[in-house]
């Protein structure tokens, strides 16, 4: 996908954790493809569709065990029979020029309407025409069990939804761009835009995770 077409979250571990630390203390991805970006009247979206102009697809993983696993979304899930989409929506409030705060949530929800969802604050940053960057928090991150305790895919493969360290997930960065040739002084539609997200554990879930872990050890011993 073209760079400035393109909508990018990476969620990280909080400042303070190392980068080692970081990449193990990731749980879970979520990325999906040519979702649907769009603004108008102090609001960016951007969600999965099936129309003439994109077909989202998605995958989404479990990284830690037991039950790891993906779960994937073919090119034009969206629509079907079953609930299955996603959906982001972030506030854009200026601040001057080439600054503005944000705020908003997202949601994912799997074929048979499980979720996971949270919301993001932060700031968007405009440093010249092509690119819009947004560079935010997310927290209170939650895995919902409507149907069953998998996150399950509409192309196949499903994962555990019950993730250490939960059941709110929350302390991680999030960072956004897309391409733009003025900062949201215009609406638009349909921008591909592309996401991808990593859920990590709270900093306080990450002490307890570290403590079960001496015990488990000491208990082998």
């Amino acid at each position: 996908m073209n760079v400035s077409k393109k909508f990018a979250i990476g969620l990280i571990s909080i400042a303070g954790i190392a980068a080692s630390s970081a990449n193990a203390d990731v749980l879970a991805t979520l990325t999906y493809d040519d979702l649907a970006g769009g603004y108008n009247a102090g609001m960016f979206t951007a969600s999965a569709v099936n129309n003439a102009f994109l077909r989202s697809s998605g995958n989404t993983s479990r990284l830690v065990g037991p039950g790891v696993s993906s779960a994937t979304f073919e090119p034009g899930f969206e629509g079907g029979l079953d609930p299955a989409s996603f959906n982001l929506s972030l506030s854009v409030v200026p601040i001057n020029g080439q600054m503005a705060s944000g705020s908003g949530t997202f949601t994912a929800t799997d074929r048979d309407g499980d979720f996971v969802t949270g919301t993001i604050s932060g700031t968007w940053f405009y440093p010249g025409p092509g690119f819009i960057f947004f560079n935010g928090a997310l927290s209170n991150v939650q895995l919902v069990s409507v149907v069953n305790s998998t996150f399950d895919g509409t192309a196949g493969g499903a994962w555990d939804m019950n993730l250490p360290g939960g059941p709110v997930f929350s302390g991680a960065l999030v960072q956004l761009v897309f391409g733009g040739a003025n900062f949201f002084q215009t609406p638009f539609a349909n921008r591909a835009t592309g996401i991808t997200a990593q859920i990590v554990p709270t900093p306080g879930s990450i002490a307890l995770i570290g403590v079960a872990g001496l015990v488990g050890l000491r208990r082998r011993r």
